[in-house]
């Protein structure tokens, strides 16, 4: 059994305020240090992670630089510049290489964003596996592509080929990097020109096609319209170990953002969760095969502090609830700024 590293009152007053404060911070303390990914392993991120985030980022970097190859070589094409299209693509096989070589090319929220969204994919892949509801049905997420609703069925299949949100996140911040990378050695003037006007109208296109929401909110908006079957979705996501899924519903349920609801699912300290989870009414039941699920896939998790924590969060109003966690509602980055400003101690 885990030991204990938090004390938590079940005294009404002092547990809203812990959820409260620990909720303020969760994404706040998932931000990494630049220099996670490239130095030797530290503590804040074990092999495991640290593996998988460097071979997800290896594998975005060389998707997005055949990508952004393609539509350049295309427009040189167009131009009248075939010999220059054909460098263009031969040039996107070491991208990485080169990217990896310059760590001051990567920017510190891209880092934050793929690791947090790695670290959910480790979380689910280590769920339990439950026996399915109904023995005789597919999936959830199988179900739902081949639902009536268009809408609901698009959606489901963009989760079941593309379910990551964070690199949804991550792909606009590569672009620039990638594209200069792309440029790199070419040294003749009109070249340099032609070159760079195709990275850039490029790029700006790609940008734009990189606003869509993640696959797992949109799907989870889809779904909306029927707030009675909130908690049967997110047990059966739960059961199918689709946590990305699990963070979307719960997060379109409170109009919260999806990276507010990731972190806090990455919270180790159950309090916040467990209260947001009961802001949004959801039944104790699902609260506890929430709770419980996690701490099987988190042995670091404490499971008795979650167990003696679920009857006093059970007892919450649930408008003191929401005011407990409204702070998650929050940007990330004005949170940041208002506990800057209350000082280290606060």
């Amino acid at each position: 059994m885990a030991v204990r590293s938090t004390q938590i009152e079940t005294f009404p007053a002092a547990l809203l305020a812990h959820a409260a404060a620990r909720g303020m911070r969760a994404q706040v303390r998932a931000v990494p240090p630049l220099a996670a990914l490239f130095a030797p392993p530290q503590e804040q991120l074990d092999d495991r992670t640290r593996a998988a985030l460097s071979d997800r980022l290896e594998r975005l970097v060389r998707t997005a630089a055949d990508r952004l190859a393609e539509q350049v070589a295309t427009r040189l094409e167009a131009a009248a510049e075939p010999a220059l299209a054909a460098r263009i693509r031969r040039a996107a096989d070491p991208v990485w290489e080169r990217l990896v070589a310059v760590p001051t090319l990567w920017d510190e929220g891209l880092l934050a964003e793929l690791l947090a969204d790695t670290r959910l994919g480790l979380l689910g892949a280590a769920l339990p596996v439950r026996a399915p509801f109904h023995p005789d049905q597919p999936s959830l997420l199988a179900r739902l592509a081949h639902a009536d609703d268009p809408v609901v069925a698009e959606a489901a299949k963009l989760v079941l080929v593309h379910g990551s949100a964070g690199e949804a996140a991550a792909v606009p911040q590569l672009w620039w990097p990638i594209a200069a990378a792309l440029r790199s050695g070419t040294t003749d003037p009109e070249e340099v020109g032609v070159l760079d006007r195709a990275l850039i109208s490029a790029v700006e296109e790609l940008r734009g096609q990189d606003q869509d929401a993640p696959p797992a909110a949109r799907l989870a908006r889809a779904l909306r319209r029927d707030a009675a079957t909130l908690p049967e979705l997110i047990e059966h996501a739960l059961s199918d170990r689709r946590l990305e899924l699990v963070v979307a519903l719960i997060a379109d349920a409170g109009g919260l953002g999806g990276r507010a609801v990731r972190d806090l699912m990455l919270e180790r300290d159950p309090a916040p969760l467990c209260m947001l989870l009961r802001a949004l009414d959801l039944p104790r039941e699902t609260l506890a095969r929430i709770g419980f699920a996690l701490c099987e896939a988190d042995p670091i998790r404490d499971l008795d502090a979650f167990a003696d924590l679920l009857d006093a969060v059970a007892a919450v109003p649930l408008q003191v609830a929401w005011q407990a966690v409204a702070a998650m509602a929050l940007p990330a980055g004005y949170r940041a700024a208002l506990l800057a400003l209350e000082g280290p101690g606060a």
